[in-house]
């Protein structure tokens, strides 16, 4: 069993030799020029993203999506009616503390309740000409269609 090791040493052990010092001469080669095999990675988080949901346990949407707009504007009926003024009719009608009315010829959303538009007369205390409101798509008054 020695003399058939020894003798396929000798046969092998050259080309084994070879590829020995090949590798050694590649590891030495790598580590003079500094090659790094380790994959780059980027450490700076560059942006966060959090996506939440929301639970909708009210089945009437429009009290819900409503109450953040309407509580935002809480206690101060200028800035209601400022906001609700540039709201289309479909968004003025989903809330509560919005109407559409047609007052003094034109159609424009309005702050307001069920009683209709809060502020009903002008800058000189003169009463506007209300002939319909729209609260939470119900039609209040005599112009309704």
């Amino acid at each position: 069993m020695n003399t058939t090791l020894s003798s396929l040493f000798d046969k092998v052990g050259p080309q084994m030799l070879s590829v020995a010092v090949v590798m050694i001469g590649l590891i030495v080669f790598f580590a003079i020029i500094e090659l790094k095999l380790t994959p780059i990675q980027d450490r700076q988080v560059q942006k966060v993203v959090n996506i939440e949901a929301f639970n909708n346990n009210n089945n009437d949407t429009n009290a819900s999506n409503d109450n953040g707009f309407c509580k935002t504007h809480e206690g101060d009926r200028n800035k209601l009616q400022e906001s609700c003024s540039k709201m289309t009719k479909d968004n003025c009608l989903a809330t509560s503390c919005c109407v559409y009315a047609f007052m003094d010829g034109k159609e424009q959303c309005h702050s307001g309740d069920i009683n209709g538009p809060t502020f009903k007369r002008d800058k000189n205390g003169k009463s506007k000409n209300i002939d319909y409101y729209y609260f939470r798509n119900k039609c209040i008054g005599t112009g309704c269609k």
